[in-house]
């Protein structure tokens, strides 16, 4: 996967909206999809694209059939992908159609690259998106199918889609779902029309309400660019403290094994969190003190020790003495907010968020 990219809550919401049409359970969706419980109500906010493909990954895991992106496609009514629908359905040709979606995809997802290109025959629109998700690719290209048969009418349905990823079901499968030959291998995701679609007339065209969509798109796209594909610090940060107690559940919360998550190498997830002002260790300390805190006074400290990866419970012992100044016995979740002063006056310890810099 690509270390880069971030993808908008809408997108996610319209991945559970998919799945949902599909037949599964709006409860097992949230669940399933893995994203902290507030984060889909965040209009907007942009999460890392890892987040995005381990939401829909476990979605696709667990649907009826090999093709819940295509099947999702053809249920997934106009408006579903919010202004990127109302700007094509504003467009008065095919030719702006595409040129709306091209530029303005990022607002939902910019990790991959797409573009058109045409010649006297046809008209091709394209994406690339290294290392990605393929059932995300079959997603794009199959609401781009949905939406020209749409607009356009059955006339204009693509003469064939390729796609770059292997098939995960038979051709004749896909082919069925989307009523277009599909092809497979290549360097990108690839839809071919005929060249007649760049003239096609669109009915709802409305030229003064795509002028004001336009406007809205184009300061939304400029915070996205100002502020980076994956530098909105709230939303990076919750995104990352989620994994990371996804890892301590896993028993292996270390920093390669949340970059996995984030499709990040250790050291560029390293330098992402520098960039924040915190480190993986604090964090981790953070979500350790916080569930030791919690656990205290209720279960044995071996049983804490052990939850919370440390090889012994003496280990865990130093570890909290060394985050809070107390020993383990010495804390209950009553009096936890509030630790005694060190002995001979010294400092007050340094409980909660953030642990003193330097600590190990």
């Amino acid at each position: 996967m690509p270390a880069y990219g971030s993808g908008s809550t809408e997108f996610l919401r319209v991945l559970a909206t998919a799945a949902a049409r599909d037949g599964l359970e709006v409860d097992d969706v949230r669940r399933v999809m893995a994203v902290p419980g507030d984060l889909l109500e965040k209009r907007g906010a942009r999460v890392p694209i890892a987040v995005v493909r381990r939401a829909w990954s476990g979605l696709t895991d667990r649907a009826a059939g090999p093709l819940l992106s295509l099947r999702a496609a053809r249920k997934l009514p106009p408006g579903s992908l919010d202004i990127l629908d109302y700007l094509a359905q504003t467009s008065t040709t095919g030719a702006e159609a595409f040129e709306q979606l091209t530029r303005y995809l990022p607002l939902l997802a910019d990790a991959g690259r797409v573009w058109t290109e045409a010649d006297r025959q046809t008209f091709r629109f394209r994406h690339a998106a290294p290392g990605g998700l393929p059932s995300l690719s079959e997603l794009l290209l199959g609401l781009i199918v949905e939406r020209s048969r749409t607009m356009f009418g059955p006339a204009f349905a693509p003469r064939l889609i390729q796609f770059a990823h292997a098939p995960s079901a038979t051709a004749s499968a896909y082919e069925e779902v989307l009523g277009v030959p599909v092809r497979f291998g290549g360097g990108y995701d690839e839809l071919i029309f005929e060249r007649e679609i760049v003239r096609a007339p669109i009915a709802s065209h409305d030229p003064a309400l795509r002028s004001i969509l336009i406007a809205q798109a184009e300061a939304a796209l400029s915070r996205l660019d100002l502020r980076g594909t994956v530098s909105h610090d709230d939303e990076f940060m919750a995104a990352f403290r989620h994994a990371l107690a996804l890892a301590l559940d896993a028993g292996d919360p270390s920093l390669v094994r949340v970059g996995e998550s984030f499709g990040m190498s250790a050291r560029t997830l390293q330098r992402r969190l520098a960039a924040v002002g915190v480190s993986h260790r604090e964090l981790l300390q953070e979500l350790r003190l916080e569930r030791a805190r919690r656990a205290l006074g209720s279960a044995q400290l071996k049983e804490v020790s052990h939850e919370l990866g440390y090889s012994s419970p003496s280990a865990f012992h130093r570890a909290f003495k060394r985050w809070t100044g107390l020993t383990p016995g010495a804390v209950t979740p009553a009096d936890g907010a509030s630790p005694p002063s060190r002995a001979r006056g010294g400092p007050r310890p340094r409980v909660g968020w953030p642990p003193a810099r330097g600590s190990s």
